[in-house]
């Protein structure tokens, strides 16, 4: 029975052996949060083995917030796709005149996000961007964020084309928290570095579920790094920051 919390706008049937696969990834990995991890993140415990890692990525939302912040007043749409267990929508959502829309298409953590975090500006979605009318969502939004996501769309140019036609006039993208690769050579590189990830982990499937995009293509579809500052890569090697770039459209 799906969840009454969730508001689907994509058949759930097709994408279940993907949702499988990650969620037997994450329960390897031990990042299947409780309840009352979820609720605290991107706070968590020192004397989790991901503390760093929330530590960093805290920093990279508190920045993407600030910049929202700036360069938006007054109230808003705001799309966190691939939202996961909801935990960045829950805080974006925190700013009342914010109007936010958790999408993924994982029912089991959009359940725990919407459980933990709902609120009346906030709306948990199942949905499959790339093949729902824009005319699927009451609204369009004046900003898209993607955070530690990207990688699981397998054609960037499909992805920004779909995103763009979710935007509103003025509206910006944003992808945060995910690397990308200078050459083929590189993405070449990393794809078998993930297969042999998810091999160790014992579900080798899941590889193909896991994409790798590169600076040429966020060339083509003229997006701009704001991570390309001398302060921001200062703090990146002192590991300050997350290494990733921050890339809007």
């Amino acid at each position: 029975m799906k969840n009454r919390s969730i508001q689907f706008f994509t058949d759930p049937a097709p994408f279940q052996e993907k949702e499988r696969l990650y969620f037997e990834v994450r329960r390897r990995e031990g990042r299947i949060f409780p309840d009352e991890v979820v609720r605290d993140l991107p706070f968590i415990s020192a004397s989790s083995p991901y503390a760093k890692e929330w530590t960093l990525r805290r920093r990279s939302f508190q920045r993407l917030e600030q910049y929202l912040k700036k360069r938006f007043s007054g109230k808003k749409s705001i799309l966190d796709l691939g939202c996961g267990n909801g935990w960045m929508a829950g805080r974006l959502a925190e700013n009342t005149e914010w109007d936010v829309w958790a999408v993924d298409l994982n029912e089991h953590e959009l359940a725990q996000g919407a459980r933990l975090f709902g609120r009346e500006n906030l709306h948990f979605v199942y949905a499959d961007l790339l093949s729902v009318p824009a005319s699927a969502f009451p609204e369009s939004f004046d900003v898209i964020v993607l955070a530690a996501s990207v990688q699981y769309f397998p054609d960037l140019q499909a992805l920004v084309a779909a995103l763009r036609a979710q935007l509103k006039t003025g509206g910006e993208i944003h992808f945060i928290d995910s690397p990308f690769y200078k050459n083929e050579t590189e993405r070449v590189a990393a794809r078998q570095r993930t297969f042999d990830y998810y091999s160790k982990a014992g579900v080798p499937e899941m590889a193909a579920f896991y994409h790798h995009h590169t600076w040429p293509e966020i060339f083509k579809e003229e997006g701009k790094n704001l991570n390309n500052q001398l302060t921001v890569k200062i703090l990146q090697k002192a590991g300050r920051l997350a290494p990733f770039p921050w890339i809007v459209f």
